[in-house]
């Protein structure tokens, strides 16, 4: 059985029970379950067969899932990405390119576009191959967003899938309410798998496409929980100031997608909700550790404890663990062990294996993991190792800066200097905020500033610390 199931039991049960909201529209799990099986008929009557690749891009939230819903329970293995993108994204044999509007698709892959006709009910029977349920069968084909430092396409069976969506069900609540507000956009697994566990749990998908719609959502539908990223939230925060909003109905935040400071967690808590969850996870291994507010405010650089059942360790450089407290290398047993995608079969290898996400940290002896840096962003200055999120620290709730992204790059002589590039809120000089910082830390403060006018980011509001680099060698 697929999860989907699940959402077309839901339609039959509540049909008049919104299942997706947009600023300007509702959609029932009754309507959701018709757009889900027309959308069905039309895929297999458009010659895409159980097994066959297919690239998702599709913009509007309410058509995404229905397609993706309807193509995953047919065993159609799917690839979601950005609308525009496809030209960019690497070869993985797809049949086509399902969109919402025609666009320009690689050699040999059809362009094959969902149109208003696509939703609407036909009647016209169709079959659901008995083996696109089997748990080893190749379900999606998810893009990294860069974590390990270089983008790759990873695997997901049907099987990882659900565990997946299981993990959500035990340990991301959303108590107070039943309506789920998600700002993180459908070209992430991430997106997905969010869904698919509000979907099939019979609550309410909200879906902004701004931080200011997101505001007016809260209050309009009575939202109970957002999720989001760090940056995400940092623009529902700063919107707040154009936008009014009661947020009186929110019972909880979640956040994931980057690392959360102490400043910015109490920031949130004072803004928006006092519930905080931070989520420490990434496309290849799915959630790892989860932390409330109160730990992210206790021990700098938190990121919570480790899911029941997930194996992590600290190791050194030669992949021996170290005792607790000792700072090395994060890894996680997982399904696969994040390999990217080989062949074009539709099984996935589901051989355990260790991911290393590519973070430094520790444990502490009560089991919190503690994330002090990445292992290709940590600054090693004149001898001294520094984690950039320690330098961003210094400049936190300065009133010039409204946002600080710290990052390394070497001088004439080859040796690392501290850099801190910053996006001012009002008018303020390199010296003072360097004098700023030195009388916090002499040691973490930095050499240079680099002003911006916007902050370079790649996937879910990340800084692009390579980007600075090289606008900085300018």
């Amino acid at each position: 059985m697929s999860f989907v199931d699940t959402v077309l039991f839901h339609g039959r049960l509540f049909p008049r029970r919104p299942a997706i909201m947009t600023l300007d529209r509702v959609v029932t799990y009754g309507m959701l379950g018709d757009a889900i099986h027309a959308v069905s008929a039309r895929v297999l009557a458009a010659g895409v067969k159980p097994g066959d690749r297919v690239l998702l891009a599709i913009d509007n939230p309410v058509r995404f899932v229905a397609v993706a819903f309807a193509l995953m329970r047919l065993g159609i293995v799917i690839m979601p990405i950005a609308p525009g993108s496809a030209l960019a994204m690497p070869m993985i044999d797809a049949v086509a390119l399902i969109g919402d509007s025609p666009g320009l698709v690689p050699a040999g892959m059809r362009m094959i576009v969902a149109g208003d006709e696509w939703f609407q009910p036909t009647g016209a029977p169709y079959a659901v191959d008995p083996g696109a349920s089997d748990p080893n069968r190749l379900a999606i084909i998810a893009p990294t967003s860069g974590t390990t430092g270089t983008t790759k396409l990873i695997p997901l069976s049907v099987g990882e899938f659900d565990r997946r969506l299981h993990d959500l069900y035990r340990y991301q609540p959303a108590p107070g309410t039943e309506r789920d507000l998600m700002l993180v956009g459908f070209a992430s697994l991430w997106a997905l798998s969010q869904s698919a566990r509000t979907l099939v749990a019979a609550r309410t998908l909200g879906v902004a496409s701004s931080a200011e719609d997101a505001l007016r959502m809260i209050d309009l539908y009575q939202m109970g929980t957002i999720l989001g990223s760090p940056n995400q939230l940092a623009a529902m925060i700063a919107a707040l100031d154009t936008v009014p909003a009661s947020l009186t109905s929110l019972r909880l935040v979640k956040c994931g997608g980057g690392q959360v400071t102490p400043s910015f967690a109490r920031t949130i808590r004072e803004r928006l909700c006092q519930n905080l969850l931070v989520i420490y996870g990434s496309t290849e291994a799915g959630r790892t550790a989860m932390a409330n507010g109160a730990a992210i405010d206790s021990v700098p650089g938190c990121v919570g404890w480790g899911i029941p059942g997930q194996s992590l360790e600290i190791v050194d450089d030669a992949g021996a663990p170290v005792p607790a407290g000792t700072v090395g290398r994060v890894r996680i047993l997982i399904e696969g062990g994040g390999r990217p995608l080989l062949g074009s079969g539709t099984q996935a290898d589901t051989t355990p294996d260790w991911f290393y996400p590519g973070d430094l940290g520790h444990v502490t002896h009560d089991g919190m993991l503690v994330i002090v840096g990445r292992a290709d962003d940590v600054i090693n200055a004149g001898g001294t190792k520094v984690a950039p999120e320690r330098v961003e620290e210094l400049v936190a709730g300065h009133p010039a800066v409204a946002e600080a992204v710290a990052f390394a790059k070497t001088d004439g002589s080859g040796i690392a200097e501290i850099w801190l590039a910053i996006v001012p809120r009002e008018p303020v000089s390199a010296e003072a905020i360097i004098a700023h910082c030195r009388s916090r830390s002499e040691t973490l403060a930095p050499r240079r500033i680099l002003f911006l006018e916007t902050m370079p980011r790649a996937a879910l509001g990340k800084p692009d610390r390579g980007r600075l680099r090289a606008l900085a060698a300018r």
